[in-house]
């Protein structure tokens, strides 16, 4: 993608074969052209310099602030708009934030000033971007307080293309745009010549895939985990879907397998990316893990090492990444970061096993949770399953797992059967889970990893 100012300026580039005035951004509530956007600048409340963070959850007026104030702002803190005001603060003392926009009303007991999205932006030719805005990300982990990672327009859109063909694809959004995951689809959508089309996200799922049905979605981004929550809802099947992509958790066998098998027609990627490193790769054989020739040339000139069965990635600028507030990413003397994703290797492919932090104890024995649950998830008639330890006076640990069927009338004990049969088939007998529970749903993040304690 050739270098930008700015965010605005981008977007203006690449009006897509529909025009400038065709819609860049449709939400459920309202829609931009690219020519709106264009025509936004920051507010005098907002002097050049500010270090501002954002917590808004409406697709359009995050848009507006961010084409508004990049290239004006130093820096912009991209937060869910769902965080609690404590972890908020946080945050935004972590990166000496000078003011925080918003349409939260729960925010009053913050240090620096509180702006409605509505006054952050006025209509006007916008000014030529001034500096290069540093863009914050948050880390979208599921366990503790988020870690910021700086990164610049640049680096986040180092991955985006425009069609070769000319075509103006429709990406769909049922991701958090604050994410990592959810601003990769962003950009490529709007600096790629494409339409976004947000899902509103509070609406229940089958509503969302309605409204972007209806709105021709031809791509659409999801973790593992999202894509058997869409695969079990009604009316997935209207979505005409041209490319499918996965990222944010492994991509496991079973799920690419029933993608494939429902969406025959579609281009299937998982892509591995994380806040810190980026946008690693992308692996478009609709088979698990990557081909160990990655780790000697792979797509976009990323780095790819395995060193003690963990996998660490180089960006092709020589990016190094760093956390704000002093926290330190392990970065080794070629310039490789450290993913803190374990692989092992089978004839000639790099599988994941999961992440190295979250390997647990089992009377001795180390086992991966995320393992565990891909096995379970391969089991026909399983919908989700969720892996986890639980704390026993005898054994240390055992291991438990909640599942969720994929049609709710199921037969739970014969599902329970059929599952035990397989992880005892394949499993070593620790990471057979000592109790299987069913539930209705399991609980996601704003990034649509299972949240895990």
């Amino acid at each position: 993608m050739q270098q930008m100012a700015s965010l605005a300026q981008g977007i203006a580039a690449a009006p897509g074969p529909s025009g400038p005035d065709h819609p860049a951004l449709i939400t459920p509530h309202g829609q931009i052209t690219r020519s709106e956007i264009a025509a936004l600048r920051p507010a005098p409340a907002l002097e050049a310099g500010a270090q501002v963070a954002l917590a808004l959850g409406d697709p359009l007026a995050l848009i507006r602030v961010l084409a508004a104030l990049d290239g004006h702002a130093g820096g912009l803190l991209l937060l869910s708009a769902g965080l609690e005001p404590d972890v908020l603060a946080q945050l935004i003392d972590t990166a000496s934030i000078t003011h925080v926009i918003s349409d939260r009303e729960d925010l009053g007991d913050l240090p620096c000033p509180v702006i409605a999205s509505g006054d952050a932006v006025a209509p006007g030719a916008p000014p030529a971007p001034s500096q290069s805005t540093a863009w914050m990300m948050t880390t979208s982990g599921t366990t503790g307080i988020p870690k910021i990672v700086p990164h610049s327009l640049a680096s986040l859109a180092r991955s985006t293309r425009r069609d070769p063909l000319g075509r103006a694809p429709s990406w769909g959004l049922i991701l958090e745009m604050t994410r990592f995951a959810g601003l990769q689809v962003t950009l490529q959508a709007l600096l790629g010549g494409g339409t976004l089309v947000a899902a509103d996200r509070a609406a229940p799922l089958a509503e969302q895939i309605g409204f972007l049905a209806r709105s021709g979605v031809s791509h659409l981004s999801a973790t593992s985990t999202l894509w058997r929550r869409l695969l079990m809802a009604p009316g997935i099947g209207d979505l005409p879907l041209r490319q499918i992509t996965l990222g944010g958790e492994i991509a496991d066998q079973a799920v690419l397998d029933v993608l494939s098998a429902r969406f025959p027609q579609a281009r299937i990627t998982h892509i591995y990316a994380s806040t810190e490193a980026g946008v690693g790769f992308a692996v478009n054989d609709r088979q698990a893990g990557f081909p160990m020739s990655f780790t000697e040339t792979a797509p976009g000139g990323v780095g790819v090492k395995i060193k003690g069965d963990l996998l660490w990635l180089r960006a092709p600028d020589g990016r190094k990444p760093r956390y704000l507030g002093g926290q330190a990413i392990e970065i080794d003397e070629e310039g490789y970061v450290l993913t803190g994703d374990r692989v092992e290797i089978r004839e000639a492919r790099a599988y994941f096993l999961g992440r190295d932090s979250g390997v647990v104890n089992i009377g001795g024995v180390k086992v991966y949770p995320e393992r565990v649950e891909r096995l379970i998830a391969s089991v026909p008639g399983v919908g989700l399953a969720q892996v986890y330890e639980k704390s026993n006076p005898i054994t240390g640990a055992l291991l438990m797992a909640t599942v969720v069927p994929a049609d709710p009338d199921t037969d739970q004990a014969a599902l329970k059967a059929a599952i035990m049969e397989s992880c005892r088939a394949q499993l070593e007998r620790e990471a057979v889970p000592a109790r299987i529970r069913f539930a209705e749903s399991l609980e996601t993040n704003a990034a649509g990893k299972i949240l895990r304690s």
